[in-house]
């Protein structure tokens, strides 16, 4: 019994140093790796180029100069200009045929005559000398891609134009290589039936023309007389909330003709985004995310801004057209008022340290100078370090950083480049700190 408790105690005291000693083993390995070492536990993102926008969202009314065609004809009509397309004051808009079963045949004639042109062009590419498998190959490469592109931008009206070239280059490479005979017996038949139609079909028993120059629309929707272009300089925000639709009769009109190139958005806003649009450039780009994918160009003509309505109307000017914006009378818009071009990164990843410059007098006498400033963490091999950066926008989560920023705005000429590793997590960061 006696033997047993001076064996306990020295155990117990071998336990207790072996614990102190693990203790003192982490402590220095802490140190070590916080102060030499550096912290490993950070997360980095990649500055890359981006652009940001000041955009202002809205419901615009559309107004045109517009002109109704009535509908006079006895019979029935056959559009033919699609709408969006240009016309000639008198120009032809539409045939008119006795019965339905004529103005069928006639655009059915219409459409194998399409079809005869293409195959015809397909025959004729495909027999040339100067097209060869390669050539081929590089132009259905180009239509894939180009088809893409279109489905990618999510542009609508050009995918139809898109697909047609791809199938045409399909074909091209199935005749040159064989998997696909000439189309000459197709197109035989084609003219045959087109043939036999002619000889079966009435003739036209007249014509509509326009009554101006523009672009035609096929349908009417009552604002054409209830928004003009007249008086836009003093078109406020009541004016907009009274516009109201014009009963149409059904068969009144046959269409209408926009007069002119240029149309107009009049844009309700608040009073602060009327001046920050009011204090940039005239020319501003407007989105239509429901009728059209791309951003199309426009002009701020007036700014009008009454003291007692809480809305501005700020009224801009068009001149792109197509078969959509032909048709749009009140359309969700963004105007994107400015642009900002920079390094994009996080918020998150924003210090305010110290940095150092050296500075020489007229004397050669060199001082060092500091100041604290807005920056950033980089890796730098294995070390971090700190790069000021100069704002050109904020958003919720990130900034847009100038690349090239003026020299009198870095204090000592370092700021952040593309690709740069920015810190946007970990603990105990500072200038020269080892991360490897």
């Amino acid at each position: 019994m006696s033997n047993e408790r001076p064996k306990r105690g020295y155990t117990k005291r071998i336990v207790i140093g072996a614990a102190i000693a693990l203790a003192l083993i982490f402590v220095v390995f802490l140190f070590i790796t916080t102060n030499f070492l550096g912290n490993n536990m950070i997360v980095t993102e990649t500055a890359y180029r981006s652009t940001a926008y000041d955009v202002v969202k809205t419901t615009a009314l559309v107004a045109r100069d517009e002109e109704y065609i009535k509908n006079s004809a006895d019979g029935v009509l056959v559009y033919e200009v699609a709408d969006g397309g240009k016309v000639t004051s008198g120009g032809t808009i539409a045939t008119v045929y006795h019965s339905a079963d004529d103005a069928v045949a006639m655009q059915r004639i219409d459409e194998l005559d399409e079809k005869i042109a293409y195959l015809e062009s397909l025959n004729s590419s495909a027999r040339s000398v100067n097209i060869g498998l390669d050539t081929v190959n590089g132009q259905l490469a180009e239509n894939l891609t180009s088809l893409i592109g279109q489905f990618n931008a999510r542009a609508f009206d050009y995918i139809e134009d898109a697909e047609d070239e791809l199938m045409s280059a399909i074909f091209r490479k199935q005749i040159i290589t064989g998997e696909q005979g000439a189309f000459d017996e197709k197109i035989a038949g084609l003219k045959a039936e087109r043939d036999r139609l002619d000889s079966e079909a009435g003739s036209p028993v007249g014509t509509v023309k326009s009554p101006a120059a523009g672009y035609f629309v096929s349908d009417v929707d009552g604002y054409e007389e209830a928004v003009t272009v007249e008086n836009l300089d003093a078109f406020y925000y009541s004016d907009y909330t009274a516009v109201e639709e014009k009963e149409i009769a059904d068969g009144a009109y046959i269409g209408k003709i926009i007069k002119g190139v240029n149309w107009y958005l009049i844009c309700p806003v608040t009073p602060d985004e009327a001046t920050n649009i009011s204090h940039n450039s005239n020319a501003v780009s407007v989105r239509m995310p429901y009728a059209l994918s791309e951003e199309i160009p426009a002009r701020v003509m007036y700014v009008n801004n009454l003291k007692d309505e809480n809305k501005a109307i700020v009224v801009l000017r068009c001149n792109y057209m197509s078969d959509a914006l032909s048709k749009i009378r009140r359309e969700s818009v963004e105007i994107v008022v400015n642009s900002y071009e920079g390094l994009k990164i996080s918020k998150s990843a924003i210090h305010d340290d110290e940095v150092t410059r050296t500075v020489t007098d007229e004397n050669d006498h060199t001082t060092k100078e500091t100041k604290k400033v807005q920056g950033v963490y980089v890796e730098y091999g294995n070390e971090l370090r700190f790069k000021q950066i100069v704002i050109k926008y904020a958003g919720d989560s990130y900034v847009i950083c100038d690349e090239t920023p003026d020299s009198e705005m870095l204090f000592n000429g370092d700021t952040i480049t593309l690709y740069d590793q920015i810190v946007v997590e970990g603990g105990d960061l500072y200038d020269g700190k080892l991360i490897r």
